[in-house]
C-alpha cells in the first residue's frame, strides 16, 4: 500500500509544493480506521506535514510560473499526461483502495469502485483535452458580418484552488484536478484533514505520469492558511465541495471570483403506485446506507404511494435488518460490508442526537437506534413532518425517512419543499409519467427508475437552490474553469 505515498521526510509525509516534497514546520496526525494492512514504520506512522503562512506565500509566488508552464503545454501533451494518470490509477487500484479503507473508513468494495471512477475521470479529461472548446462562427448570419469570420476558443481563467472533503478523497479531487489540467489551469489542492494522504498519493501519481512539477501543489493546512489562498487575487477560480454553510460563506467572501460549489443535499425518492418491484428495495438500501450515508446524494427521504406504503416499509425494514445480520455492517476491510463507522465519534454523536430529537417530536424508528462510538447502525424513521429538521437538513449519516403520499402532486410538493436540490428519483412503470414528473422537480438532476445516488462521471452534476453553484462532470467543469476568447478577421 505505502508505495503509492511519497517518501517520508523527517518522520512524516511531506506536502507537495510545486512538484517538490517538503517536510514543513508543523504536522497533523492521521488516525487510520483499520490496521488491516501494516502501516509505515515509525512512532507516529500516519503523520503528515501541514503548510504554514510561509508555505502559502511560496504557493502564491509560484502561480505565475505555473500558469506559464501550463500555457506552454500542448493539448496533446496534456492529453497524454491525463491518460497516463488514468493508467497508473488503474495499476495501483488495490493499494489506493486499501489507503481509502485505512484513512477514511470506506468499505473496500466502495473504495475499489472509487479508484475505478477516478481513473475514468482522468481518461475522460484526456479525451477532452485535445478538442474542447474550439468553434468557428461565420459572421454573415447578420447583415453587418459579410466577409467576417470569428474563431472562438476557450482559454483558462487561471489557477484553480481545489478544496475537497473526506468522503471521496480521490474521485472528488479527480473531478477538480482533471478538468483543470485538461483546460490548461495549474492547481493548488487543499485536501480534507481526513483524506490528505489519498490526495498526496494522487499527487505522486500525477508527477509519475509526467505532469510538470510547476503545475501542482497539494498542501494540507489549517483554516487561516486556506483563507489566505481564498483571498489571494492570484487565484481566480475556487472549486469547493463541502457543507452549504462553508461554501456560501466562501462565495460571499470573494464575490468577484469564479467560485464553484458542490454542497449539501437531502435526496428524495418518489415511489409511484406502478413502480416495478424487482431489485427496488436492494437499490434503495444501498442508496441510503452505503458508506453510512456520508454521500451528498445519499437517499434521505423516501416517499411511497399510500397504496404500497405499509408493505414497502415492512419489506424495506426486513431487508436492512437482513443486511446487518449478514455482515453488511462493520469492518470496512470486509468485502461484504456496506457500511462501517462514521468518519468520527463527534460526527456520529451529532447524527445520533438529530435522530433522537426527531423521535422526541413524534418520529417512529422501525429499527433499534444503536450507537457505539463512531458506529451508528441504520435508522429508518416514519411519521416525520415535511418541515422536520431530519428531512429539511442534510443528515450525512445512515438515516432515511419513509412516508406515504396520496397524490403525485403531494409528493412533488414535498420533494421541492427543501432548501436543497442536487438529485432526486422517481420510480414508476411508466417512462412518460416519470419524465413528466421530473420536469416538476427543482433539482440539478432527476433519475427515473434509478436511485439518486447514481452518478456517471461524464454527466453534468450540480445542485440548485442552496445545494451549489456551477457544474461538475468533466466537460461541464472545463466550461466553468475557462472563458471564451474571440479572434475575428475580415476577408478582403
Amino acid at each position: 500500500m505505502m508505495s503509492v505515498l511519497p517518501e517520508k521526510k523527517e518522520g512524516h509525509f511531506p506536502y507537495l509544493l510545486w512538484g517538490k516534497w517538503e517536510s514543513g514546520q508543523k504536522q497533523e496526525t492521521g488516525v487510520p480506521f483499520t490496521e488491516m494492512i501494516p502501516g509505515p514504520e515509525g512512532r507516529n506512522p500516519w503523520q503528515y506535514a501541514l503548510g504554514d503562512r510561509k508555505t502559502i506565500d511560496l504557493v502564491l509566488s509560484g502561480l505565475s510560473n505555473a500558469s506559464r508552464v501550463m500555457g506552454a503545454m500542448t493539448r496533446h501533451r496534456r492529453s497524454l499526461i491525463l491518460s497516463e494518470t488514468a493508467r497508473l490509477l488503474d495499476v495501483n487500484r488495490e493499494a489506493l483502495a486499501n489507503l481509502l479503507v485505512c484513512e477514511v473508513g470506506k468499505p473496500i468494495s466502495a473504495a475499489r469502485f472509487e479508484v475505478e471512477r477516478a481513473a475514468t475521470t482522468f481518461l475522460l479529461a484526456s479525451r477532452l483535452a485535445t478538442d474542447f472548446g474550439s468553434q468557428l462562427i461565420p459572421g454573415d448570419i447578420v447583415p453587418q458580418g459579410a466577409r467576417m469570420t470569428g474563431m472562438v476558443e476557450r482559454v483558462p481563467i487561471g489557477p484553480v484552488l481545489a478544496i475537497t472533503p473526506y468522503n471521496f478523497p480521490l474521485n472528488l479531487l479527480a473531478h477538480k484536478v482533471a478538468p483543470a489540467l485538461a483546460s490548461g489551469c495549474p492547481v493548488v489542492v487543499k485536501p480534507a484533514p481526513k483524506g490528505a494522504l489519498s490526495a498526496l498519493a494522487l499527487g505522486k501519481i500525477l508527477l509519475s505520469a509526467g505532469l510538470p512539477p510547476e503545475a501542482l501543489s497539494i498542501v494540507p493546512c489549517d483554516i487561516p492558511e486556506v483563507l489566505l489562498m481564498v483571498d489571494a487575487p492570484e487565484i481566480p477560480v475556487i472549486s469547493f465541495t463541502g457543507s452549504a454553510e462553508v461554501g456560501w460563506s466562501l462565495r460571499d467572501r470573494v464575490p468577484r471570483k469564479q467560485v464553484l460549489l458542490e454542497l449539501g443535499g437531502n435526496a428524495a425518492v418518489v415511489i409511484l403506485k406502478d413502480a416495478i418491484e424487482e431489485g427496488l428495495v436492494d437499490r434503495l438500501m444501498t442508496g441510503a446506507f452505503a458508506y453510512s450515508g456520508q454521500i451528498c446524494i445519499s437517499i434521505q427521504r423516501i416517499l411511497v404511494d399510500r397504496s404500497r406504503y405499509d408493505r414497502f416499509l415492512e419489506t424495506f425494514v426486513e431487508r436492512v435488518r437482513k443486511m446487518g445480520n449478514e455482515g453488511g455492517i462493520g469492518d470496512p476491510a470486509s468485502s461484504s460490508t456496506l457500511m462501517g463507522s462514521l468518519i468520527s465519534e463527534t460526527h456520529a454523536t451529532r447524527v445520533h442526537e438529530k435522530v433522537l430529537s426527531a423521535i422526541s417530536r413524534g418520529a417512529v424508528s422501525s429499527l433499534p437506534v444503536k450507537r457505539l462510538g463512531a458506529m451508528l447502525h441504520p435508522v429508518i424513521l416514519s411519521g416525520t413532518d415535511a418541515d422536520d429538521p431530519i428531512e429539511q437538513e442534510e443528515v450525512f449519516g445512515p438515516v432515511v425517512t419513509v412516508n406515504p403520499f396520496d397524490s403525485p402532486a403531494e409528493a412533488v410538493k414535498r420533494v421541492n419543499g427543501s432548501r436543497f436540490g442536487i438529485q432526486a428519483s422517481i420510480m414508476t412503470g411508466s417512462l412518460e409519467t416519470g419524465i413528466l414528473m421530473a420536469g416538476e422537480l427543482e433539482m440539478g438532476g432527476v433519475l427515473v427508475n434509478e436511485i439518486p445516488t447514481f452518478r456517471l462521471d461524464h454527466w453534468p452534476y450540480g445542485g440548485v437552490k442552496e445545494s451549489g453553484k456551477g457544474w461538475e462532470g468533466v466537460a461541464y467543469a472545463m466550461e466553468e474553469m475557462t472563458r471564451p476568447r474571440l479572434l475575428a478577421y475580415r476577408l478582403h
